[in-house]
Protein backbone atom coordinates (compact mmCIF):
# COMPACT_ATOMS: atom_id res chain seq x y z
CA UNK A 1 0.00 0.00 0.00
CA UNK A 2 1.03 3.85 -0.70
CA UNK A 3 2.02 5.57 2.21
CA UNK A 4 1.91 9.21 2.46
CA UNK A 5 4.36 11.93 4.09
CA UNK A 6 2.18 15.02 4.37
CA UNK A 7 2.33 18.73 6.07
CA UNK A 8 -0.94 20.35 4.67
CA UNK A 9 -0.47 24.12 4.56
CA UNK A 10 -3.50 26.54 4.37
CA UNK A 11 -5.84 25.18 2.40
CA UNK A 12 -8.90 27.61 0.44
CA UNK A 13 -11.53 29.40 1.76
CA UNK A 14 -14.17 27.56 -0.69
CA UNK A 15 -17.13 26.74 1.04
CA UNK A 16 -21.04 26.51 -0.23
CA UNK A 17 -23.05 29.12 0.92
CA UNK A 18 -26.28 28.69 2.92
CA UNK A 19 -29.48 28.37 1.20
CA UNK A 20 -30.42 32.12 -0.15
CA UNK A 21 -30.43 34.20 -3.17
CA UNK A 22 -26.87 35.19 -3.69
CA UNK A 23 -26.12 38.22 -5.82
CA UNK A 24 -25.83 38.02 -9.27
CA UNK A 25 -22.72 36.02 -9.90
CA UNK A 26 -24.25 32.98 -8.56
CA UNK A 27 -22.30 29.99 -8.94
CA UNK A 28 -22.91 30.36 -13.44
CA UNK A 29 -19.39 32.04 -14.47
CA UNK A 30 -19.91 35.71 -13.36
CA UNK A 31 -16.72 35.93 -11.28
CA UNK A 32 -15.96 35.55 -7.68
CA UNK A 33 -17.68 38.74 -6.41
CA UNK A 34 -21.28 37.66 -5.19
CA UNK A 35 -20.54 34.12 -5.84
CA UNK A 36 -21.10 31.48 -3.55
CA UNK A 37 -17.04 31.83 -2.86
CA UNK A 38 -17.56 35.21 -2.00
CA UNK A 39 -16.75 34.82 1.74
CA UNK A 40 -18.03 38.42 2.31
CA UNK A 41 -21.26 37.07 1.18
CA UNK A 42 -21.54 33.99 3.43
CA UNK A 43 -19.79 35.11 6.63
CA UNK A 44 -22.59 37.86 6.15
CA UNK A 45 -25.15 35.36 6.05
CA UNK A 46 -23.95 32.49 8.58
CA UNK A 47 -21.67 34.83 10.98
CA UNK A 48 -18.26 35.40 11.45
CA UNK A 49 -16.18 38.34 10.99
CA UNK A 50 -16.46 40.29 7.63
CA UNK A 51 -13.13 41.40 6.17
CA UNK A 52 -12.85 44.77 7.39
CA UNK A 53 -11.98 46.72 3.74
CA UNK A 54 -14.47 43.58 2.33
CA UNK A 55 -11.93 42.11 -0.11
CA UNK A 56 -13.03 38.79 -1.81
CA UNK A 57 -9.23 37.62 -2.42
CA UNK A 58 -7.86 38.55 0.87
CA UNK A 59 -9.23 35.23 2.76
CA UNK A 60 -7.13 32.90 0.44
CA UNK A 61 -4.71 34.91 -0.85
CA UNK A 62 -2.28 37.61 0.47
CA UNK A 63 0.32 40.03 -1.60
CA UNK A 64 2.85 40.04 1.30
CA UNK A 65 3.81 37.59 4.34
CA UNK A 66 2.02 34.72 2.83
CA UNK A 67 1.85 31.66 5.08
CA UNK A 68 2.56 29.18 2.00
CA UNK A 69 6.51 28.80 2.66
CA UNK A 70 7.56 26.10 0.19
CA UNK A 71 7.25 22.56 1.42
CA UNK A 72 7.02 19.65 -0.20
CA UNK A 73 5.32 16.25 0.28
CA UNK A 74 6.72 12.85 -0.34
CA UNK A 75 4.48 9.98 -2.24
CA UNK A 76 5.62 6.38 -1.55
CA UNK A 77 4.83 4.63 -4.67
CA UNK A 78 5.92 1.36 -3.96
CA UNK A 79 8.50 -0.79 -2.06
CA UNK A 80 11.45 0.99 -3.58
CA UNK A 81 12.39 4.12 -2.36
CA UNK A 82 13.91 5.10 -5.25
CA UNK A 83 10.47 5.68 -6.82
CA UNK A 84 9.35 7.35 -3.69
CA UNK A 85 7.38 10.80 -5.30
CA UNK A 86 8.54 14.37 -3.92
CA UNK A 87 6.58 17.14 -5.06
CA UNK A 88 6.15 20.94 -3.97
CA UNK A 89 2.80 22.21 -2.26
CA UNK A 90 1.31 24.32 -4.38
CA UNK A 91 0.16 27.66 -2.70
CA UNK A 92 -0.42 30.71 -4.01
CA UNK A 93 0.75 33.84 -1.93
CA UNK A 94 -1.58 31.80 0.93
CA UNK A 95 -2.88 34.05 3.85
CA UNK A 96 -4.94 30.70 5.41
CA UNK A 97 -4.07 28.95 8.78
CA UNK A 98 -2.64 26.19 8.61
CA UNK A 99 -3.20 22.43 9.20
CA UNK A 100 -2.01 18.56 9.32
CA UNK A 101 -3.20 15.63 8.51
CA UNK A 102 -4.10 13.14 5.45
CA UNK A 103 -7.33 11.68 4.26
CA UNK A 104 -8.72 8.24 3.16
CA UNK A 105 -8.82 7.56 -0.33
CA UNK A 106 -11.35 6.44 -2.74
CA UNK A 107 -10.16 2.69 -3.92
CA UNK A 108 -12.39 0.04 -5.39
CA UNK A 109 -11.65 -3.30 -7.24
CA UNK A 110 -11.42 -1.79 -10.50
CA UNK A 111 -9.41 1.30 -9.40
CA UNK A 112 -6.83 1.32 -6.72
CA UNK A 113 -3.39 3.09 -8.06
CA UNK A 114 -1.38 2.95 -4.70
CA UNK A 115 -1.84 -1.13 -4.88
CA UNK A 116 -0.39 -1.17 -8.43
CA UNK A 117 2.41 0.93 -7.89
CA UNK A 118 1.18 4.08 -9.39
CA UNK A 119 0.86 7.67 -8.02
CA UNK A 120 -1.87 8.58 -5.99
CA UNK A 121 -2.39 11.39 -3.58
CA UNK A 122 -5.90 12.99 -3.21
CA UNK A 123 -4.09 16.15 -2.08
CA UNK A 124 -2.23 16.89 -5.02
CA UNK A 125 -2.13 20.48 -6.48
CA UNK A 126 -5.02 22.65 -5.92
CA UNK A 127 -7.34 19.93 -4.30
CA UNK A 128 -5.10 20.66 -0.95
CA UNK A 129 -6.69 24.11 -1.50
CA UNK A 130 -9.99 22.74 -0.96
CA UNK A 131 -9.97 20.63 2.10
CA UNK A 132 -9.86 23.56 4.81
CA UNK A 133 -13.37 24.62 4.24
CA UNK A 134 -14.98 21.26 2.81
CA UNK A 135 -13.65 19.17 5.98
CA UNK A 136 -15.24 20.97 7.96
CA UNK A 137 -12.39 21.35 10.39
CA UNK A 138 -11.29 25.28 9.79
CA UNK A 139 -13.26 28.38 10.25
CA UNK A 140 -14.16 30.62 6.49
CA UNK A 141 -12.66 33.25 8.63
CA UNK A 142 -9.65 32.14 9.92
CA UNK A 143 -7.04 33.39 7.25
CA UNK A 144 -4.19 36.60 8.11
CA UNK A 145 -3.32 34.94 11.61
CA UNK A 146 -7.29 35.55 12.99
CA UNK A 147 -8.68 32.32 14.62
CA UNK A 148 -11.97 32.14 12.62
CA UNK A 149 -15.41 32.06 14.29
CA UNK A 150 -17.75 31.07 11.69
CA UNK A 151 -19.62 27.93 12.49
CA UNK A 152 -18.56 25.53 9.80
CA UNK A 153 -21.54 22.99 10.65
CA UNK A 154 -24.12 25.17 8.51
CA UNK A 155 -24.56 24.65 4.90
CA UNK A 156 -26.08 24.96 1.58
CA UNK A 157 -29.18 22.62 1.74
CA UNK A 158 -28.62 21.73 -1.44
CA UNK A 159 -25.26 20.00 -0.40
CA UNK A 160 -26.81 18.33 2.83
CA UNK A 161 -26.14 14.93 1.51
CA UNK A 162 -26.96 11.48 3.25
CA UNK A 163 -27.89 13.73 6.29
CA UNK A 164 -24.83 15.26 6.24
CA UNK A 165 -25.60 18.86 7.92
CA UNK A 166 -22.86 20.52 6.24
CA UNK A 167 -20.86 21.06 3.13
CA UNK A 168 -18.42 19.17 4.25
CA UNK A 169 -16.49 16.57 1.92
CA UNK A 170 -13.67 15.58 3.43
CA UNK A 171 -15.78 15.17 6.89
CA UNK A 172 -16.53 11.54 8.35
CA UNK A 173 -15.36 9.01 5.82
CA UNK A 174 -12.37 11.34 4.33
CA UNK A 175 -12.56 11.40 0.36
CA UNK A 176 -12.83 7.04 0.22
CA UNK A 177 -16.61 7.76 -0.97
CA UNK A 178 -15.84 10.84 -3.30
CA UNK A 179 -14.59 10.70 -7.56
CA UNK A 180 -11.15 10.10 -7.32
CA UNK A 181 -8.62 12.97 -7.30
CA UNK A 182 -4.99 13.03 -7.26
CA UNK A 183 -3.74 10.51 -9.92
CA UNK A 184 -2.29 10.45 -13.59
CA UNK A 185 -5.13 11.10 -15.54
CA UNK A 186 -2.75 9.93 -19.09
CA UNK A 187 -1.75 6.47 -16.86
CA UNK A 188 -5.34 5.99 -16.49
CA UNK A 189 -6.58 6.90 -19.53
CA UNK A 190 -3.96 4.52 -21.34
CA UNK A 191 -6.10 1.65 -19.85
CA UNK A 192 -9.34 2.73 -22.17
CA UNK A 193 -10.99 -0.82 -21.94
CA UNK A 194 -10.49 -0.36 -18.09
CA UNK A 195 -11.89 3.35 -17.24
CA UNK A 196 -13.47 4.47 -20.77
CA UNK A 197 -11.26 7.95 -20.75
CA UNK A 198 -11.45 10.43 -23.49
CA UNK A 199 -7.77 11.80 -24.99
CA UNK A 200 -6.62 14.40 -22.89
CA UNK A 201 -7.25 16.83 -26.25
CA UNK A 202 -10.67 16.36 -25.89
CA UNK A 203 -12.30 19.24 -24.97
CA UNK A 204 -15.43 19.43 -22.40
CA UNK A 205 -19.24 20.09 -23.43
CA UNK A 206 -19.79 23.31 -24.55
CA UNK A 207 -16.34 24.47 -24.14
CA UNK A 208 -12.80 24.87 -26.34
CA UNK A 209 -11.20 23.95 -22.64
CA UNK A 210 -9.68 20.89 -23.11
CA UNK A 211 -8.93 17.75 -20.61
CA UNK A 212 -5.20 18.87 -20.53
CA UNK A 213 -6.19 22.34 -19.96
CA UNK A 214 -7.45 21.10 -16.27
CA UNK A 215 -5.42 18.39 -15.54
CA UNK A 216 -2.26 19.57 -12.99
CA UNK A 217 1.77 18.79 -13.97
CA UNK A 218 3.68 17.06 -11.46
CA UNK A 219 7.18 15.72 -12.17
CA UNK A 220 6.14 15.16 -15.48
CA UNK A 221 2.96 13.50 -14.34
CA UNK A 222 -0.70 15.41 -15.62
CA UNK A 223 -2.85 14.86 -12.31
CA UNK A 224 -6.29 15.38 -12.18
CA UNK A 225 -7.75 17.12 -9.18
CA UNK A 226 -10.96 19.15 -7.72
CA UNK A 227 -9.66 21.59 -10.10
CA UNK A 228 -10.30 19.62 -13.28
CA UNK A 229 -14.10 19.47 -12.52
CA UNK A 230 -14.53 22.93 -10.45
CA UNK A 231 -13.48 26.86 -10.96
CA UNK A 232 -13.52 27.91 -7.67
CA UNK A 233 -13.29 31.78 -9.00
CA UNK A 234 -16.18 31.41 -10.74
CA UNK A 235 -14.60 32.57 -13.97
CA UNK A 236 -15.75 32.57 -17.60
CA UNK A 237 -15.24 28.89 -18.22
CA UNK A 238 -17.81 27.44 -16.13
CA UNK A 239 -20.85 26.56 -17.82
CA UNK A 240 -23.57 25.34 -15.23
CA UNK A 241 -25.71 28.16 -16.20
CA UNK A 242 -29.04 25.88 -15.58
CA UNK A 243 -30.85 24.81 -13.57
CA UNK A 244 -32.70 27.94 -12.09
CA UNK A 245 -32.11 26.75 -8.38
CA UNK A 246 -28.83 28.04 -9.03
CA UNK A 247 -27.18 24.30 -8.39
CA UNK A 248 -24.13 25.62 -10.13
CA UNK A 249 -20.80 23.96 -8.10
CA UNK A 250 -18.55 26.35 -10.17
CA UNK A 251 -18.98 22.96 -12.97
CA UNK A 252 -16.76 23.59 -16.45
CA UNK A 253 -19.63 21.94 -18.13
CA UNK A 254 -23.04 21.45 -17.42
CA UNK A 255 -24.93 18.44 -15.26
CA UNK A 256 -27.52 18.53 -17.75
CA UNK A 257 -27.45 15.20 -19.68
CA UNK A 258 -24.42 14.61 -17.54
CA UNK A 259 -21.99 16.49 -19.66
CA UNK A 260 -19.88 17.17 -17.35
CA UNK A 261 -19.57 13.40 -16.92
CA UNK A 262 -19.05 12.70 -20.03
CA UNK A 263 -16.75 15.47 -20.77
CA UNK A 264 -13.94 12.70 -19.88
CA UNK A 265 -15.63 9.65 -20.02
CA UNK A 266 -16.10 7.84 -23.43
CA UNK A 267 -18.97 5.38 -22.72
CA UNK A 268 -19.25 4.51 -26.00
CA UNK A 269 -15.54 3.28 -26.80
Amino acid sequence: MKKQIITLVAVASIAAGYTMAYAAAGSNGGGIVGSKHDMNVWLGANGGKVDTDLRTCAYCHTPHHANGALEQVTVQVDADPLNDVTYDIYAPLWSRTTQNGSYAQYASATFDPANEGKFYDAMAGPSRLCMTCHDGSIAADAYYGQTGTAALTRGDDNMNYFGSGSFAVGKSFGLMNDHPVGFDYEDMQGQLTRYELKLPSSTFATSTKKISDVLTDINGMQIMTCASCHDVHNGKDVKNTAPASGRGYFLLAPQANSALCLSCHDKNS
